[in-house]
């Protein structure tokens, strides 16, 4: 006993209502024995396929946020940015190329990384729009947005239950989950996004990842997966304020580097006179401070007394290292503490929450005048969260703190949780200058020439 394959004319369904083969439903049924597996089993029409493909991309635009990204495409991006120096403008020229390279023919993973407003979301957004024009099917979302869907399934009134939803999300043809990193830290939207990633790593399913954070900052186990060369694809965008038409650093009014412009590498004295054992511990410090520059790489601290070169040498550190890292903030104590104050008021135009998250997130942090004692209980607890995460995340920072020795019992004494984190020689390494703190003078030391 067979089937037939041949649908009703006179029905109405997703399918040509002309169609010679389902006559409109949408559907057809094969052809086959009662026994068959398949007997009874219907399956799209091809003249559905449409229906079915602008279907499915609704119930994904329903999750993500396509529809108020639709102006977010490759043709709205500009490739050079607006005011950047040319190194910059030729990063982001190649983010650009490679990222409509990847939408033509999306083949294993895209992750876009950099600091806030360079482009990222822009970028994953013109993938997707890409993408999607050429009839694939893509899914643009959050995913701090992920979560709460998937959460929103234990209500008793959704529409699916969590098992579906989790499998749509698995599966979609084209993922681009933008702000990896600002979800919710809690064990389980851990293990969920894991999850997620984890089937999409070992399927090789297309999928495209921005975030503000630095690799060992992201969960060990899915860091694992984004290292794999053989399918992640890396862009690290430089061009800073991407949005905001100019090469415009967000962390630019915090930072008081153009107050020490003048304070290079090269402008750093050593005294021709005195000490010879005081010219050696100030020539052996210079050269550490300027292999740092270099390759900014977990944390430097400079104790001293004041005035024997601790924030010059700081100075310099960050004035070399903005050359290629425009988001390097140079800031002291006292002044980051003002900034964060002054985000309580209500004129302010920057919230405390987004005002403490550009701090932690900087990448390469200068903290000039980490003084002991003197600071409010307030002051002691920010400052502490703020070193907290840049000490669990291992983001280059440096710190001036003025002693009068070379170890920091001053400090351990009037701040020892934060002393705790500056004394862990695993991460920090110490160089004390040594001198009275009189003004120097004499010759010139030049270097990288």
């Amino acid at each position: 006993m067979t089937q037939a394959s041949t649908g009703i004319s006179s029905a109405s369904g997703p399918g040509d209502p002309n169609c010679p083969i389902c006559g409109g439903k949408g559907f057809v049924l094969r052809d086959v024995e009662i026994t068959h597996p398949d007997f009874g089993k219907a399956r799209p029409c091809t003249c559905a396929q449409d229906f079915i493909r602008q279907s499915r991309q609704r119930q994904l635009n329903a999750l993500g946020e396509f529809s108020a990204l639709a102006q977010m495409t490759f043709e709205t991006f500009r490739p050079e940015g607006v005011g950047l120096p040319p190194e910059r403008q030729r990063i982001l020229r190649q983010s650009y190329e490679a990222s409509r390279h990847y939408a033509a023919n999306p083949q294993g993973w895209l992750m876009l990384t950099g600091g806030f407003g360079v482009g990222k979301t822009h970028l994953a957004a013109a993938v997707g729009n890409a993408y999607t024009s050429a009839g694939g099917q893509a899914l643009f979302v959050l995913a701090p947005d992920l979560l709460d869907h998937l959460r929103s399934t234990y209500a008793p009134d959704s529409p699916e239950t969590f098992d579906e939803l989790f499998e749509r999300l698995k599966n979609t043809p084209l993922l681009i989950l933008d702000d990896l990193g600002a979800e919710s830290s809690t064990q389980w939207a851990q293990e969920k996004l894991f999850q997620l990633l984890s089937h999409r790593y070992l399927q090789r399913l297309p999928t495209v990842i921005t975030t503000n954070l630095p690799l060992e900052s992201i969960e060990p186990r899915l860091r694992s997966r984004l290292l794999d060369i053989d399918l992640v694809t890396r862009l690290h965008i430089l061009a800073a304020d991407y949005r905001g038409g100019g090469f415009q650093d967000r962390l630019v009014e915090l930072s008081e580097l153009d107050m020490h412009s003048g304070q290079t590498f090269d402008a750093f004295y050593v005294p021709s006179a005195g000490s010879e054992k005081l010219r050696r511990n100030l020539e052996r410090i210079r050269n550490i401070t300027w292999d740092y520059a270099q390759r900014p790489e977990g944390w430097l601290a400079l104790l001293g007394r004041p005035g024997v070169g601790k924030t010059h040498l700081a100075a310099a550190i960050a004035n070399h290292v903005r050359h290629t890292q425009p988001q390097v903030l140079f800031v002291s104590v006292p002044t980051l503490l003002d900034h964060l104050r002054a985000a309580f008021a209500p004129s302010a135009t920057v919230s405390y929450d987004v005002r403490l998250e550009q701090i932690k997130r900087a990448p390469v942090l200068v903290l000039d005048d980490l003084s002991p004692g003197g600071s409010t209980v307030w002051a002691r607890e920010k400052l502490l969260q703020l070193l907290d995460h840049r000490y669990l995340s291992r983001q280059p920072t440096v710190f001036t703190i003025s002693t009068s020795g070379p170890d920091l019992k001053e400090l351990e004494l009037a701040e020892p949780r934060i002393a705790s984190r500056i004394s862990d020689s695993t991460l920090c390494l110490h160089c004390y200058l040594e001198g009275s703190g009189r003004p120097r003078s004499g010759r010139r030391m030049n270097f990288g020439e």
